[in-house]
């Protein structure tokens, strides 16, 4: 159930930028890594980890490159599965994840002696004496190797790996007091020196993991990983890891030990049971001797025979005896233990089936199932870890060991320039988990479809054919971008058809504001004719004025003429008054001249704007 759950929605290995970082060199990281793990069965490998540890509390995960298949060169990414049977690490390790603790890890397999010659050709002639004794030199005893009499011509061959110290070159920058990691051979040593000025290169103890391969207890080979990385070799899956337990044999715990006891009770149980009901089947009769003419026909079940008394036998002379009965007892505890190993797994089997209730939908049971597991995400999120510690080794694997010329023909396209960079794989890059199976790929589809219909149609129907679950999707497509291409043909011909529409009427209003200007022009000259007559009109008005005065002026000095005559203050007086008349007049042509430049500047303020606006309708 636990394990179908994780097969079912099984999670692929994704590379991400971190910080914007380079997403084009993540991509390539993915796509490189889920070939490899598609090719090579590496999903499948890990599912079938986690069930192993589900069976026996820890499984080690080792990623490596298989040389004897595909290219002997290079070398082609697998990974191999050891079980709890197949070695020993350290009990007293804490961290499970990355082994940074760990002190050893002893793996052991058996191997005929030619692929012993064929793995080690240079130790030919050490191999060729040896012969197959698995009893002699196996230490594992739980191997099944072991116990094979028939087959005696296998080989020991132990893998010992042991944590070390080795001299490492690595960069230094003396103003970030940080180091970084890079390869001798790296195409950007180069510009790295050149953009970190005080980058220097220095030499560092640093820990790592050596191998040592014995073949019967001889010494094959001892030095470095020959993967190229320094970091725990191994991936450990586990289900309950307690290091902190004093008795071994429980600080790796399976689900199977929860559910071993409560199991063995129930087996006891039912056996007992089992004896009880044998034992009543054949109970026989109560008779009296010579009560029954056959008495082989007591011996029949039914059958048709018939029991026959002699005379003189009475009827509760022959009387069958019941067959007593298991204890309704024994029962309800058969079934409370068989409730119980179910209960110690943390699941409850009644979530998991609609058998009380029939009309429950599909959907129902599916999310009834799921919450019931939730008991079991923190296996679920050890899991998930595993996975990401195991993308982290694969893609060091396939940068310590693959040229670009591989990645290239693996990718159909060059690597990325940070490709191979050991500082950007370091610090810019995460792994994480992605949608793997047909069931996720299913649920992303339905999500796109709601997304879809949330949005209104938004997202293109090519990107949600090409995330369907379903076969002919290039054909589906083709013919879906032929139908995307002759429906833009005809939107751009309506949009075209618009654009001419939309123009039209821009030339349309064009022309109503020039003869809107032209109107406005023509009006503004009759508004200057109609200036200069107003002008006209009033120097006429100013020359009547000033005849009108004149002949006041005159009338008034023949009164004052008159007046000299009749006495002198009369004749001042008089001569006031025709200067008063005067000033006033002066007045008045003054404040007539100033309306009129007014009038002008105004008239003229109103040309200049209209001429600004003409000019700028013409710009557009």
């Amino acid at each position: 159930m636990i394990t179908g759950y994780q097969r079912q929605h099984r999670k692929s290995i994704n590379y991400i930028p971190d910080h914007g970082a380079d997403p084009h060199t993540t991509d390539q990281y993915t796509r490189l890594i889920m070939n490899a793990a598609n090719k090579q069965g590496i999903h499948e490998q890990f599912s079938r980890g986690c069930e192993q540890a589900c069976i026996q509390g820890m499984t080690l995960l080792q990623p490596y490159l298989d040389y004897t298949q595909g290219d002997p060169a290079q070398g082609e990414l697998k990974l191999k599965v050891w079980e709890y049977n197949s070695f020993l690490i350290d009990p007293y390790m804490r961290d499970w994840q990355y082994g940074t603790d760990c002190q050893f890890v002893w793996c052991q397999e058996y191997i005929s002696k030619l692929e012993a010659e064929a793995r080690f050709p240079d130790k030919i002639e050490n191999i060729a004496p040896m012969s197959g004794t698995p009893q002699r030199y196996g230490s594992f005893y739980f191997l099944p190797e072991n116990y094979n009499m028939a087959r005696n011509d296998l080989m020991v061959l132990s893998y010992v790996w042991y944590k070390w110290t080795r001299k490492k070159k690595m960069l230094y920058s003396r103003s970030r007091n940080q180091f970084f990691d890079f390869a001798e051979n790296e195409a950007h040593l180069d510009e790295i020196l050149y953009n970190i000025p005080d980058m220097e290169m220095v030499e560092i103890d640093t820990p790592t993991w050596k191998l040592a391969v014995c073949l019967n207890d001889q010494l094959m080979f001892q030095g470095d990983n020959p993967l190229g990385f320094d970091d725990f070799p191994f991936v450990p899956v586990i289900w309950n890891y307690e290091p902190h337990i004093n008795y071994y044999d429980l600080r790796a715990r399976g689900l199977v030990r929860t559910m071993r006891d409560t199991q063995f009770l129930l087996n006891r149980r039912i056996i007992i049971n089992h004896d009880i009901s044998e034992a009543t089947i054949q109970t026989g009769w109560m008779r009296k001797v010579g009560a029954v003419a056959n008495e082989d026909n007591l011996k029949r079940a039914g059958q048709g025979y018939d029991v026959v008394l002699n005379e003189g036998y009475e009827m509760t002379d022959c009387v069958k005896i019941q067959p007593t009965s298991i204890p309704e007892s024994d029962l309800l505890l058969a079934d409370q233990l068989w409730k119980l190993i179910f209960s110690t797994s943390g699941v409850d089997m009644e979530t998991w089936s609609s058998a009380n209730e029939p009309n429950t939908s599909a959907l129902s049971v599916y999310l009834k199932q799921a919450g019931s597991l939730m008991v079991l995400q923190k296996y679920f999120d050890q899991w998930d870890q595993s996975l990401k510690a195991l993308g982290d080794k694969l893609l060091k694997i396939v940068l310590n060991n693959w040229n670009a010329a591989k990645v290239g023909l693996i990718l159909g396209e060059e690597p990325s320039p940070h490709f191979f960079s050991r500082i950007f794989a370091k610090y810019q890059v995460v792994v994480e988990e992605g949608s793997d199976t047909a069931t996720q790929k299913h649920q992303q589809f339905q999500q796109l479809l709601e997304l879809n219909q949330l949005t209104n149609g938004a997202i293109p129907a090519s990107y949600i054919i090409q995330n369907a679950p379903i076969q002919g999707k290039t054909e589906l497509m083709q013919l879906l971008q032929q139908q995307e291409q002759q429906a833009a043909a005809v939107q751009q011909e309506a949009t075209n058809i618009e654009h001419a529409f939309q123009e039209a009427k821009l030339q349309e209003l064009y022309s109503k504001a020039a003869s809107n200007l032209a109107t406005a022009r023509e009006r503004h000259g009759r508004s200057q004719s109609d200036l200069g007559l107003f002008e006209e009109r009033l120097s006429e008005v100013m020359e009547n004025s000033a005849l009108a005065t004149k002949h006041k002026v005159e009338a008034l000095a023949k009164l004052v003429e008159t007046i000299q005559k009749y006495g002198e203050v009369e004749a001042a007086l008089a001569m006031n008054k025709i200067q008063s008349i005067d000033t006033v007049e002066e007045n008045k042509e003054a404040r007539a001249r100033v309306d009129t430049q007014r009038q002008a500047l105004a008239n003229e303020f109103v040309a200049k704007m209209l001429a600004g606006t003409g000019g700028q309708q013409q710009a557009v």
